[in-house]
């Protein structure tokens, strides 16, 4: 079996190692001698995407509740379009893209390029993201395409520093790989969307709404989301569970098919080559290979399971779930009252059981790392990560919104939108404690003062005293 000899490195770090890196105080890739102002802002930028992803993450599943009719009704509607991209351009693709600004310069040890044009895209992205959400929900087509235009401008500004750092390092590991490779396809999504909204203004597009939309959302939630989630996955998930196996050759392979399976259903779907089941069953084995190699990871931790892992596993489970979904509308036509059905709870599964899983599971790791190297940066009063983690609502945040994702894909499934709906209130509530926790975690990035409890002159901020799993590792 072939390792990577970055991966049997990463899990070597000790706890030190550990925290050093999650504090922003292991070697940067920017310069020392950048001005601090710069250094700050650049330290500042993912916490700029997260805040963003949390905010819109609570309006989203704030707006849930209202949409289920709609939604067992027929899915392609101005709101649920509307709420749909408020959770994939607002929650997850903000997260992901505040992670890999924090992480790829870190493991590449290359330093952004354009820093400057890195804060433009922000602020570009989250512009042009909202303003599309509010023209979809009021169905005006003009500016929903003009919104769509910009947001492709900012994903070619993202892709310009993260190429940059990922193209000379792309094949030493799966993370490298299967980053490089889920930029291009969200480049692809972007603009296959402009293309979707122009066409409802100019009418230029051949085939059907429905295949042509499905190409869309699966370039985007397989080929940029999936491919994303697995690439960090291989990154994090031997550290956090400091497993004593590597990573055999066999993950770059599954991003590659990963690749080529999301690639193939794509063109499928858009009527350009034939074979639609063939590619899905590309794609099913990819998904099936990832899921073993975390499963057997996990199967050779070194510590126990924590709320990050549980959110994964939660995640796995909602992933396959969401994949037979997904095959049984081959055979289904979506045109139907039961395909509508279907479609709608696979986008739920997937965009909020799977992925959302994975995502807060994660930030309970990450984000308060981050808020401390910013802190540090700063040169604020120094805080321990527990400080920032609140423990005691996860189980809560875990088990709502885990049993509302399930429980409304459930009563679409079965056309009951009083289930549908009460779903979708567990969910809601779930979300929100979520938004209230982190937002209170990411806001110690933006100010001086500290926690309640750690005015206490006598608590203790030695390394030693912290976790090794609250950290990112590099």
């Amino acid at each position: 079996m072939n390792l990577h000899r970055s991966d049997r490195l990463q899990i070597d770090l000790d706890p030190k190692q550990h925290e050093r890196i999650a504090s922003g105080q292991a070697a940067e890739p920017i310069s020392a001698s950048a001005p601090s102002r710069e250094l700050i802002r650049m330290a500042r930028l993912p916490i700029h995407f997260f805040i963003s992803a949390v905010a819109l993450f609570g309006l989203g599943v704030t707006a849930m509740p209202w949409v289920v009719g709609d939604l067992t009704e027929f899915f392609y509607q101005p709101r649920i379009l509307a709420v749909t991209h408020t959770f994939t351009l607002g929650w997850i693709s903000s997260a992901i893209m505040g992670v890999m600004y924090r992480i790829v310069p870190a493991m590449t040890k290359r330093p952004l390029r354009f820093p400057r044009l890195a804060r433009w895209q922000f602020g570009l992205y989250i512009f042009s993201a909202t303003g599309l959400m509010a023209h979809m929900l009021i169905g005006a087509w003009t500016p929903t395409w003009m919104a769509a235009a910009v947001i492709v401008l900012s994903v070619v500004f993202f892709a310009m520093n993260m190429w940059h750092c990922l193209g000379p390092a792309w094949h030493r590991s799966a993370a490298e790989t299967g980053m490089c490779l889920s930029i291009m396809f969200l480049l692809l999504a972007a603009t296959l969307g402009l293309l979707l909204a122009l066409d409802k203004s100019l009418g230029f597009l051949s085939g059907n709404v429905l295949t042509n939309l499905a190409g869309h959302a699966h370039l985007a939630a397989l080929g940029w989301v999936s491919l994303t989630i697995c690439s960090i996955s291989y990154r994090m998930a031997p550290a956090f569970l400091l497993s004593e196996l590597t990573l055999p050759r066999v993950a770059v392979w599954q991003l590659y098919g990963l690749a080529v399976g999301v690639a193939g259903l794509a063109m499928a779907l858009l009527g350009w080559i034939p074979g639609t089941t063939v590619w899905s069953v590309v794609i099913l084995a990819a998904l099936l290979t990832y899921v073993g190699l975390l499963q057997t990871l996990v199967r050779n931790r070194r510590i126990p399971i924590d709320w990050t892992m549980r959110h994964a596993l939660a995640g796995i489970v909602c992933l396959l779930l969401a994949v037979g979904l997904g095959f049984s509308l081959l055979w289904i036509d979506p045109d139907s009252a039961l395909g509508n059905r279907v479609a709608g709870a696979y986008g739920v599964l997937g965009l909020l059981g799977w992925v959302t899983n994975f995502i807060i599971g994660m930030s309970f790791k990450l984000f308060p790392g981050f808020v401390v190297g910013v802190r540090d940066r700063r040169g604020w009063p120094k805080l321990a990560i527990t400080e920032l983690s609140l423990l005691r609502c996860r189980p809560i945040v875990f088990v709502l919104l885990n049993v509302g994702v399930l429980t409304l894909a459930a009563g679409l499934i079965i056309a009951q939108a009083t289930i549908a709906r009460l779903g979708a209130l567990v969910l809601a509530l779930g979300g929100l404690i979520y938004v209230a926790l982190m937002g209170r975690t990411l806001s110690y990035a933006y100010r001086v003062s500290v926690p309640p409890a750690s005015s206490d002159p006598f608590r203790i901020l030695s390394s030693d005293s912290e976790s090794p799993n609250d950290s990112i590792i590099q």
